[in-house]
């Protein structure tokens, strides 16, 4: 208050101008943490066509998580070095703060690597592209939680190696069915029961696969109509084809052909 008293007029009115200043910026500041600005997550767009074709031969690659699933990276990993390319590295996506979380997924590249995401994102549903500053012709795989592949196309019969089992009373039903399949071009390995003992009676037919047997075991799927498939650990390509009680008779071959695989719907949010 002394000091207050003591100043002359233009220093009284520097006082109030100061005073104000900080009044001004003591309303505007807050304990209240600094509210963060997240990222949307990318959305897919339609993309050119590959204007020549890059095999997953000639792709190089890494794969990384950006999604909320654990190990996603690793069996995208297995699944893509199945389907012939080379997998570099795995793990979280290396920066996450550069780039928003994709729907589904993204494929980085650089300026000598736009044939190589395009042709890659013929595998992947609904990946969008970002160039960033490579100049090799790697690309970067990042997965989201909306990440699936596009199928593999089922293979032709005589590409298919198949077991054929019988769980029912009818004798020798194995052999016939055998026997039709094999007609159509099927490799047949074993006929007989089933070894593993099964018995299915509320349905058709059981189709046994392995990791990477999934389009070999639609495509015998397509001669059995009803067949349920069934994942299981076996590291070959065989098939099983497991005969339930419900099953009759195989698909007439003019029947058993695969349909054009539906456009990959988008992702939810999009």
């Amino acid at each position: 208050m002394l000091w207050a008293r003591t100043v002359n007029r233009h220093g009284a009115r520097t006082a109030l101008l100061v005073a104000g200043v900080l009044l001004s910026v003591t309303a505007c500041s807050s304990d209240e943490p600094a509210t963060k600005t997240t990222k949307s997550p990318v959305c897919p767009s339609s993309l050119p066509a590959p204007s020549f074709k890059v095999s997953l031969a000639q792709t190089f690659l890494n794969i990384y998580n950006a999604s909320s699933t654990d190990g996603l990276a690793s069996r995208a990993a297995s699944e893509l070095t199945w389907r012939g390319a080379h997998v570099l590295s795995t793990g979280n996506d290396p920066n996450p703060d550069d780039r928003p979380e994709p729907k589904a997924a993204e494929i980085r590249y650089g300026k000598n690597g736009k044939q190589v995401a395009l042709n890659l994102a013929t595998q992947v549903q609904n990946a969008v592209l970002y160039q960033d500053d490579r100049t090799n012709p790697t690309v970067d795989l990042i997965l989201g939680d909306g990440f699936k592949f596009v199928p593999v196309p089922p293979p032709a019969a005589d590409r298919v190696t198949l077991n054929v089992y019988n769980t029912t009373f009818k004798s020798g039903l194995s052999g016939t069915v055998a026997a039709a399949l094999k007609q159509r071009g099927f490799k047949i390995a074993q006929t007989g029961n089933d070894p593993g003992g099964g018995f299915f009676p509320d349905d058709t037919a059981i189709i046994r696969y392995g990791e990477h047997g999934e389009p070999a075991a639609r495509r015998v799927q397509l001669s059995v109509k009803g067949a349920r498939l069934v994942k299981d650990g076996r590291k070959d390509e065989t098939i099983d084809l497991l005969l339930g009680s419900k099953f009759e008779d195989v698909v007439p071959a003019a029947q058993a052909t695969p349909t054009i695989e539906p456009t990959a719907t988008r992702p939810p949010g999009c």
